[in-house]
């Protein structure tokens, strides 16, 4: 699964982009980090912090949140490798 497949057909308020550390990193580092954050509409990304994100890349793990504080209706929260 790539990220275009998951925003072809739903708009993200906030998408945080986080990647995947090694195994041998993961006691200092966790399971991924945060690299960045981005939102989508109509099936494109759009960057909200300045840096470039792909569509293609794999999705390892996603999961869909919100939250109505923070005025993010639909975030989205997906590990890339």
């Amino acid at each position: 699964m790539t990220v275009k497949d998951l925003i072809k057909n739903k708009d993200y308020d906030y998408i945080s982009c986080r990647l995947k550390i090694p195994k041998d990193k993961e006691k200092y580092y966790g399971k991924s980090i945060f690299i960045g954050c981005a939102a989508s509409k109509n099936g494109k990304l759009i960057s909200m912090d300045g840096d470039t994100y792909e569509e293609d890349d794999t999705v390892l793990e996603y999961e869909e949140w919100s939250k109505p504080e923070e005025n993010i209706k639909s975030g989205l929260t997906v590990v890339i490798d």
